[in-house]
């Protein structure tokens, strides 16, 4: 039956047309964001399981930076420890030259007054080796206990808390006091360096934990991809399929519409 009041060919073509509207719009907008999930009427479990993962990347960046921040730390800690060790050989240098017996009383003072000024030297620097309010080397520090995983677990840097040097205790006025200096001097190296071989047993384990939450990071980066990113190939094709499709609906609706126009020739 032909009739101009229902055009069922014109009806069918905007409902084609509409659906095609649609899926364009559906991939206009995967094109533009490049995701396949966007919002939660795209797909609302995957959106669900992505605002979780998004929340455990953000952890992870978190945790990243604690750990580079604690690195900092020990570093800035390892390196003071090596400025002082050279200090310590300058005083070693010293303490011998004040062993000899045949130094004048000049000289002698002259010596004792380097060896104080290096020792002054040493425990500035014990005191002044932190960054952020965090000395990992001098008295008075304590433990830094660094967040490693996003679980909230942690890794502890240890606090070396080496005593300053009393510098009026290595004053030497012969070669039995430059001696017992050195043995003094060769005891609070010794407590150096184990101080020292700790941190670096610390920076180690820190940055291999870095390194893992980095990586781990990544692969949780990969998995969202999956799960959310749009394929950009598949989707240009599909666009212009619609496209192509959307000009055809149009055309299909314009031929509807002539269609009771032929009614007229009935009536001529």
């Amino acid at each position: 039956m032909v009739s101009i009041n229902t055009n069922a060919g014109a009806i069918l073509a905007q409902k084609f047309l509409r659906s095609t509207t649609a899926d364009m719009q559906v991939t206009q907008n995967r094109v533009s964001s490049g995701l396949r999930v966007s919002t939660v009427t795209d797909d609302a479990s995957s959106f669900a399981v992505a605002a979780g993962i998004r929340g455990d990347v953000k952890a992870y960046t978190a945790v990243t930076a604690a750990l580079q921040g604690a690195t900092v730390a020990a570093k800035v800690a390892l390196s003071a420890g090596e400025a002082i060790g050279e200090r310590l050989g300058a005083m070693k240098a010293k303490l011998v030259q004040l062993a000899d017996e045949s130094l004048s009383t000049a000289s002698r003072s002259t010596y004792n007054a380097d060896v104080s000024g290096l020792a002054f030297q040493v425990n500035r620097m014990l005191s002044n080796a932190s960054y952020a309010g965090v000395n990992l080397l001098g008295t008075g520090g304590a433990d830094l206990q660094v967040v490693s995983g996003i679980d909230g677990a942690s890794i502890t840097l240890r606090s070396q808390d080496v005593a300053n040097l009393v510098p009026s205790s290595f004053q030497a006025s012969g070669n039995a006091q430059a001696r017992a200096n050195l043995d003094a001097l060769a005891a609070f190296k010794s407590t150096l360096d184990t101080a020292l071989a700790e941190l670096g047993a610390d920076v180690t384990r820190i940055n291999s934990q870095a390194e893992f939450v980095k990586q781990t990071e990544e692969m949780v980066r990969i998995g969202l991809g999956a799960l959310v990113d749009a394929d950009l190939a598949k989707e240009s094709a599909t666009l212009t399929a619609l496209q192509v499709r959307q000009q055809l609906g149009v055309q299909a609706i314009g031929i509807a519409n002539s269609a009771p126009q032929a009614l007229l020739g009935l009536f001529r």
